[in-house]
């Protein structure tokens, strides 16, 4: 049975975000994606549902990769973000990566694309795991620091007695 994914790809040439998508599905992906091109149209998308990952082109006519990425991480979501460019040099692939991306891959060369995703899907849920635990370990803290009050005001209350 194919796994489910939901991809939002911000890319302005259809073709290469079919692309994209058939080199997820050859891998088993059951792929529902949703392309967009420019910042409204992300942000729109971003707030109509949610999204496994977020694949993007890094040069576009009216937006680009790290204007992308720098919408989502204003979001607060945590939504792994892939880079995809035909012609994204090294020393910008690192500037892409210090500013959040999770990996960055050339159009022509998509053998990374399914390890990659494989690995930052992993990565995410670790994440919301951690923070799912750190959450409920948060709040067991305040029961047991509202329990442990109580019991002095009631102690002390019984003393006064």
């Amino acid at each position: 049975m194919a796994t489910s994914l939901r991809v939002l790809i911000v890319e302005d040439f259809e073709d290469d975000a079919l692309l994209t998508v058939r080199e997820l599905r050859r891998a088993g992906y059951d792929v529902e994606f949703k392309r967009v091109e420019t910042a409204a149209a992300m942000t729109a998308a971003l707030n109509q549902r949610s999204w496994d990952l977020v694949i993007a082109d890094y040069c576009l006519p009216q937006f680009s990769g790290t204007a992308a990425l720098a919408l989502l991480t204003a979001t607060g979501l945590d939504i792994p973000f892939l880079i995809i460019s035909g012609s994204i040099g090294d020393d910008v692939a690192v500037e892409v990566m210090k500013s959040g991306a999770h990996d960055y891959m050339l159009k022509g060369n998509l053998k990374r694309l399914v390890p990659s995703v494989e690995r930052e899907l992993r990565d995410a849920e670790v994440r919301r795991q951690r923070r799912r635990t750190e959450l409920a370990l948060s709040e067991s803290e305040a029961r047991k620091a509202a329990i442990f009050d109580s019991a002095l005001d009631s102690i002390i209350s019984d003393r006064k007695s």
